[in-house]
């Protein structure tokens, strides 16, 4: 492994989250509680919600129902375990590859996206104007530009 890139995400912090981040646990575990309740709604507009770019070639229903292939159980689970599981720290700050955080300018996680990225030795922290969760489809080229660059100097090119 070369390097390593983080597209606008969190490392877990284990159950430390529902201390350090209060608010933004209790977002969590509202969803995740909103999303058991009813999967379909939820999932339409969680779906939406990734993008801030017009996409009339997307099909959203049918992004929608691919997300609803995952057994409703399994999927919160997932949630719950992804932001509450394991506290991976520890391992952001052993990383001794090139890292690239790539990040949505208007992510509600910015500010503790910018912290995880300080925590590794060598990383590169970038956030994205214009650009939902699913950046790499909102702001395709700057995203290409982005991980072109930090694999040129990574490979030394």
């Amino acid at each position: 492994m070369a390097g390593v890139v983080l597209v606008d995400t969190l490392v877990s912090i284990g159950s430390a989250e529902v201390e350090e981040h209060k608010e933004l646990s209790k977002v969590i575990l509202t969803n995740a509680a909103r999303y058991a309740g009813n999967p379909a709604e939820f999932s339409q507009g969680f779906v939406r919600s990734l993008f801030q770019q017009p996409h009339p070639e997307l099909d959203f229903d049918k992004l929608t129902a691919s997300t609803l292939r995952t057994p409703t159980d399994i999927g919160a689970a997932m949630l719950i375990m992804d932001i509450f599981g394991a506290d991976r720290r520890a391992a952001l700050s052993k990383c001794n590859k090139p890292a690239l955080i790539i990040a949505s300018a208007t992510s509600p996680l910015l500010e503790l996206q910018k912290e995880m990225a300080a925590s590794m030795p060598g990383a590169t922290f970038l956030s994205v104007e214009g650009a939902g969760h699913a950046l790499f489809v909102d702001q395709p080229a700057k995203f290409n530009d982005a991980l072109r660059a930090f694999v040129l100097s990574i490979n030394g090119w």
